[in-house]
């Protein structure tokens, strides 16, 4: 028996030589995504005895399901109920030669190309013992699966969009969670976080939280931004003089939380109701987890507002407007509090961009322990709902 050491392009190198070559898969394999040798692999469904996708945590690609419909000897792995369906084995043989590939790479753009993957390709015959055994492991592992309907592969695709929209932990959770040394923000517990809040020297805490609370009852009232009047929308947009407050909801202090009557490209769009604008702040969801998805489209939609404006919005107008939507998740991110924030979440100031404010802000505040708490009973109750945008009471320096 002969053995090589592989890594992930040379497995992938390996699979496509094998493919041709083998008469027979024997494959056991994790997790699979539409790859370049996805359809080379297809194309010879007729050589399956036992090839097996795991589907867990629904990781695997819909496209690699709906390709098993109707293939005989191929299975999704189902029925493994004692952890995960994990390994990544591809068998060969053709009459007594055997060939085998075994390590760590899973049939995916990373486990075949990006990732750093390490692997042997064992080449024999039936009478080597390990090579019997690995051919023993596909068999086994294919009584895992069921073959795959048509039935089946339409609710596995629903089940793979639903997971996709649900918060991921960050790639590099080190980086994600590194604090400067002064703050000390996601280190602390819920009652840390609730007596430092309380004891802000520049912020008026219990007209903050009344702000907050006056703005989602709006949303929570009105089925789209565009349908607020002029003067919640400045409010809302921190750009309300005082003129125009009129009426208790409105006749408050409205630039905690980041005053924006300095943008005026940004005022000219909440004055004149952009529609990409309202759009972009109806893509984020009242309630509920948001996602990187979400973020994702309200921040091609915001940049949309100033398609044709000679300057853009930014940070500062992006974060103050989904702050006041969601401000359990975001943070108003401005020049009274940027030098504070930077330092205490790790990141250079000058830096900071609407590209990675999701991993530069918002997952190391989801990975803090007062933000995981269950949501305690009044009066922090209400102190919870409007958690991450409060953080502005300890990083705000007038």
């Amino acid at each position: 028996m002969e053995v090589e050491f592989l890594d992930a392009k040379a497995v992938c190198r390996k699979l496509k030589q094998y493919l041709d070559a083998y008469d027979e898969f024997h494959w056991a394999v994790a997790w699979g995504t539409q790859v370049d040798l996805s359809e080379h692999l297809f194309a010879h469904r007729a050589k399956f005895r036992n090839v097996t996708f795991g589907v867990a945590f629904s990781q695997t690609d819909p496209a690699i399901v709906d390709a098993l419909v109707g293939v005989a000897n191929g299975y999704v792995a189902t029925k493994f109920a004692g952890g995960t369906y994990h390994p990544k084995v591809y068998g060969f043989r053709s009459g007594r030669r055997v060939a085998a590939i075994v390590g760590s790479a899973n049939f995916t753009h990373g486990g075949l190309g990006k990732n750093l993957e390490a692997a042997m390709t064992l080449t024999g015959t039936v009478d080597d013992p390990a090579l019997a055994a690995i051919l023993d492991f596909a068999r086994t592992s294919a009584g895992y699966g069921e073959e795959v309907t048509k039935a089946y592969a339409q609710a596995y695709r629903a089940s793979y969009i639903r997971a996709a929209r649900l918060p991921k932990p960050p790639r590099d959770p080190v980086s994600a969670t590194r604090i400067g040394a002064a703050g000390k923000v996601v280190e602390m517990d819920w009652d840390e976080y609730a007596r430092q809040v309380r004891a802000s020297r520049h912020h008026d805490v219990i007209k903050s939280q009344e702000l907050i609370a006056v703005a989602r009852r709006w949303f929570a009232t009105e089925v789209s931004f565009e349908c607020f009047s002029p003067a919640q929308r400045k409010a809302i947009a921190g750009i309300l003089g005082e003129y125009q407050k009129d009426g208790p909801d409105l006749d408050r202090e409205w630039g905690w939380f980041g005053s924006m009557r300095g943008a005026g490209d940004f005022a000219n769009r909440i004055e004149e109701n952009d529609r990409s604008l309202a759009k972009a702040l109806d893509s984020i969801p009242l309630s509920g987890d948001v996602t990187r998805a979400q973020y994702d489209r309200y921040c091609t939609l915001f940049r949309q507002a100033f398609a044709r404006s000679s300057r853009t919005g930014g940070v500062p107008t992006a974060t103050r407007l989904l702050s006041m939507k969601r401000p359990d998740t975001f943070l108003c991110v401005c020049k009274p509090n940027i030098v504070a924030v930077a330092k205490a979440l790790g990141f250079a100031r000058t830096t900071l961009d609407l590209d990675n404010y999701w991993e530069r802000v918002v997952e190391p505040i989801r990975l803090s322990p007062w933000y995981n708490v269950d949501k305690p009973d009044q009066p922090d109750g209400e102190l919870w709902e409007a958690r991450a945008a409060m953080l502005d009471t300890l990083f705000y320096r007038p």
